[in-house]
């Protein structure tokens, strides 16, 4: 019963708030610190420390230097932990991006391919065998899964750069159908391609989220570039929000170490969703304020405020209750802000 009264009370809170937004313009975003938690591992360069929380508030990390997911509750207590180094199921060569999906924690590497699955008591329940690494995924459903990656896949100008979809037992699937009646899918069937060359770089990385289970909206983590594309593959949207700067860049040549040409500076870390629907995407080097900058998008990807964390970020996540978290660049600080709304 007591338990019946928090989810009405909470509906009721969501309603009164959704009203408060379609009677008001949204002009900016305030931030409240109410947690800290020091003394976390190390991140490697380039690779971001990664967060994610389930319903009831815990937060779950990975650690780069132990090798290890743990898990916090909501008081910042450390009240799970598991891994070690190695190769074998529960062990990890470097764990990368963390994701929650309704009682389960995915899991993916950085030098590994494939994601491993535990439960939220950290238990490890399947490994899905990925052919390689990732770069972002999202679970989408209880068994599909969305990923990207730089594997080299080609086309017959060069390249291409691709969203692909699997299930918990490692099959390719299929795009979703087109959610626009009447529109033929133009593209391979198994993969959204958001992305050419006629080289093999890593400038075509990017963070991508999954939005409302229609689109996906994708940050590229070296280009000033943000797609919006339906879930069929069609791209719907694109812009950039720093003015088309390019960022720096080194060439080498090719080598089985070697993609050519390196990024040196980040254009977009982390892309986060809000309750209402707003994106909040993390800048990186080219921003006013490095690694601070977060720009905010309405549901219908227009612009509408920006502003800076209080610390350098390395990624950012939003979690069901509104509460924003940021990871230190060094991976060994993470502080949850309660997100406030300035409305005019």
């Amino acid at each position: 019963m007591k338990s019946m009264k928090l989810i009405l009370i909470a509906a009721l809170f969501f309603s009164i708030l959704a009203v408060l937004i379609a009677q008001n313009q949204l002009v900016g975003i305030d931030l409240e610190e109410v947690l800290t938690i020091e003394g976390l591992g190390e991140s490697l360069v380039y690779q971001q420390g990664s967060v994610t929380t389930d319903y009831e508030g815990n937060i779950y990390i990975t650690d780069l230097e132990d090798n290890s997911i743990k898990k916090f509750n909501n008081k910042g207590e450390l009240i799970g932990f598991a891994g070690q180094k190695g190769e074998e199921p529960k062990e990890f060569q470097g764990p990368n991006i963390i994701r929650y999906y309704r009682g389960k924690i995915y899991v993916s590497e950085v030098y590994n391919p494939g994601i491993q699955v535990f439960d939220d008591d950290l238990i490890f329940k399947f490994e899905i065998p990925i052919p390689f690494t990732m770069t972002d995924f999202s679970v989408l459903y209880e068994d599909r899964i969305a990923i990207s990656t730089l594997i080299k896949d080609r086309s017959e100008t060069g390249f291409i750069y691709c969203i692909y979809f699997y299930d918990s037992k490692g099959n390719r699937l299929k795009k979703e159908e087109e959610v626009e009646e009447g529109v033929e899918q133009k593209e391979e069937d198994d993969k959204i391609v958001y992305s050419t060359d006629k080289d093999f770089t890593m400038l075509h990385t990017v963070s991508f989220q999954d939005y409302r289970k229609n689109y996906f909206m994708i940050a590229y983590n070296w280009k000033d570039k943000i797609d919006r594309y339906y879930k069929s593959g069609r791209l719907v949207w694109t812009r950039g929000l720093l003015n088309n700067e390019d960022p720096q860049t080194r060439r080498e040549g090719y080598s089985k170490r070697s993609f050519g040409v390196y990024p040196v500076e980040a254009v977009y870390k982390a892309i986060a969703l809000d309750k209402q629907g707003n994106l909040f995407i993390l800048c990186g080097d080219l921003s006013e304020n490095t690694n601070r900058d977060v720009y905010v998008l309405n549901k219908d990807s227009e612009f509408i405020t920006t502003f800076a964390l209080p610390e350098a970020s390395r990624t950012i996540h939003i979690d069901r209750n509104n509460f924003l978290y940021s990871r230190s660049e060094d991976g060994k600080k993470l502080i949850k802000y309660a997100i406030g709304y300035i409305f005019e």
